[in-house]
């Protein structure tokens, strides 16, 4: 099972919902954990029973409610399930991974967004972070930043609160653009209970497809025929 961790004090559910939608309809079984502060996936995916741990939807699985990974991997050897190929974490929350979750993870992504708040709370929680690594050398972090308004928003920005962590960083970052078509298409997701990824901007797509090109070993055409299949509304 390969291990992607997604860390970042902002809101990156539709990014990593889209994103596991892509991966399952590669031919993998995939599952998101959700360990951000609100859990605010079994709101994005309309979870009617509370007391299920693990729900599927849009042709992946879901895990909420779980207070640390420890209780999930109990949870997984309890359940006689097949092994996930993939399990997409995101993070916010301090103590959820221990430090050999971290050191095992195949890939860790740096999720930003542009606000102050944000930007302060993940600075600290990132310098902390980078603290236990102190041993075995400086972390190595992919980035995406979210909500990337051309002309307003500069990388520097964001850099200039990162620069405390001892964090080695992998390629030029991920620019996700902000525009009020996938916001709206985030809302009305959330609200039906459905994953559309159509309507997303060119823009949005390419990024995407950067990021599944970045973490995996797919090839591009490759790459492009699973989103097609995301893609469909029946999907």
């Amino acid at each position: 099972m390969r291990i992607w961790v997604f860390a970042g004090i902002c809101d990156k559910s539709d990014l990593l919902m889209y994103l596991c939608k892509i991966l399952a309809h590669s031919g993998n079984r995939v599952l998101l954990l959700d360990a951000a502060q609100e859990g605010k996936y079994a709101h994005c995916i309309g979870r009617l029973d509370p007391s299920m741990s693990v729900t599927e939807f849009s042709g992946f699985d879901v895990a909420c409610g779980f207070e640390n990974f420890s209780a999930l991997e109990r949870y997984l050897n309890d359940s006689g399930e097949p092994e996930y190929d993939y399990l997409v974490i995101d993070v916010e929350k301090e103590s959820f991974l221990t430090q050999d979750v971290w050191e095992l993870a195949n890939a860790k992504v740096w999720v930003s967004s542009f606000e102050i708040a944000g930007l302060m709370k993940g600075a600290k929680w990132l310098e902390e972070l980078s603290m236990k690594y102190k041993e075995q050398g400086a972390p190595e972090f992919q980035r995406v930043y979210l909500n990337v308004v051309e002309d307003l928003t500069d990388d520097a920005y964001i850099e200039s609160y990162l620069s405390k962590a001892q964090i080695q960083w992998m390629d030029e970052p991920i620019r996700i653009p902000w525009d009020e078509f996938a916001f709206a298409l985030k809302v009305e997701n959330e609200h039906t209970g459905r994953l559309r990824i159509k309507p997303l901007s060119r823009r949005y797509k390419r990024a995407l497809m950067e990021l599944m090109h970045r973490l995996t070993e797919l090839e591009q055409r490759q790459i492009r025929r699973a989103f097609r299949l995301a893609e469909r509304r029946q999907a």
